[in-house]
């Protein structure tokens, strides 16, 4: 599902007018995007991470699913953002790429078990988009169809319209 969830977050991010890198190998791991789009003045810079669960079981900070207290829930949300945004190998992969940008850190989820992570992401830095919100966003759009992403899109305008 996870290769199908991407689809749709890079055809969200297409329909916004950003050029993506899915799949950026930075030695054994991986950035899921870096998306560009042109402004008035300079250029937008967002890293974009998926994690699009239907029925977590865990935290988004991985490790143990075991009942986490306060500080080691934020301590997970911490050890993910440097694993996924601002690790060394991240930071040169994206400096590499672009140099001197300015790069906003985006998480894309789906559903959190426990929702106190999300806040504690926003808290540091990271812009939240609940994937249920970009279908929505999609759903209500005028956006083309090309793609299969675009076609999953046009099923749900399709449900949408028989139930109306």
């Amino acid at each position: 599902m996870a290769l199908l969830d991407e689809e749709i977050v890079e055809y969200w991010l297409n329909n916004k007018g950003f050029f993506c890198m899915r799949g950026v190998k930075t030695g054994h791991g991986e950035i899921d995007f870096l998306a560009i789009r042109p402004d008035k003045k300079n250029l937008e810079c967002w890293q974009v991470e998926c994690q699009v669960s239907f029925r977590p079981i865990g935290y988004i900070g991985g490790g143990s699913i075991k009942k986490r207290n306060e500080k080691d829930v934020e301590k997970g949300v911490e050890e993910y953002i440097e694993k996924k945004f601002t690790s060394q190998k991240k930071i040169e992969k994206r400096e590499s790429i672009i140099s001197n940008a300015k790069w906003k850190y985006v998480l894309v989820c789906a559903e959190a078990r426990h929702k106190v992570e999300l806040d504690h992401f926003k808290n540091k830095g990271i812009t939240v988009y609940r994937y249920k919100d970009i279908l929505k966003e999609l759903e209500e759009s005028v956006s083309q169809v090309n793609s299969t992403a675009g076609n999953i899109i046009e099923i749900l305008r399709y449900i949408k319209r028989i139930k109306d």
